[in-house]
């Protein structure tokens, strides 16, 4: 029996359930592209390190191996930044001789970008590195399964793509 004092007995907290049902070897395949993509990017930044350039401003660069001239809008939306970040990106690159800027002849507004010839010749030195590098790696897998995961890497990019 109680003894005048109310019982202060909190009720319990609701359990927490397992999460949402995962199809079978969702999770498996989840690690496993985390996995691919934290190694991916580690070796294209220790690739783009090596030649001078992070793999951000590689990635503003890339754009422009065509040849092409582009507004800086263009490249932040291709590296997936802001354009006050890639601009800031750009006047340090163009400090170094990597790209030149200048203002657009129909907009004053815009400034275009393209890479110098030492910006090109930089550009094409980490790319043909980076290719190199893969195809290093890739000898692990026989010509079937290079065709293979290349179709099944192609599907995996088209989901994120779908996703964001």
């Amino acid at each position: 029996m109680p003894t005048g004092s109310q019982d202060t007995a909190r009720p319990a907290a609701p359990e927490e359930g397992p999460g949402p049902a995962v199809p079978d070897g969702v999770e498996a395949l989840a690690q496993a592209a985390d996995a691919l993509f934290l190694a991916m990017r580690k070796a294209r930044g220790r690739a783009a390190e090596e030649g001078g350039l992070s793999l951000a401003q590689l990635a503003l660069l890339d754009p422009l191996a065509g040849g092409a001239e582009l507004p800086v809008g263009r490249l932040a939306a291709a590296a997936g930044v802001s354009v006050p970040t890639a601009t800031r990106m750009l006047q340090q690159l163009d400090a170094k001789g990597t790209v030149a800027r200048r203002r657009s002849p129909e907009d004053e507004r815009r400034v275009l970008v393209r890479l110098t010839e030492d910006g090109r010749d930089r550009l094409t030195r980490l790319r043909n590195q980076r290719r190199a590098a893969q195809a290093r790696g890739f000898e692990a897998f026989s010509p079937e399964e290079r065709a293979q995961l290349a179709r099944q890497l192609g599907r995996l990019a088209e989901v994120i793509e779908r996703q964001e």
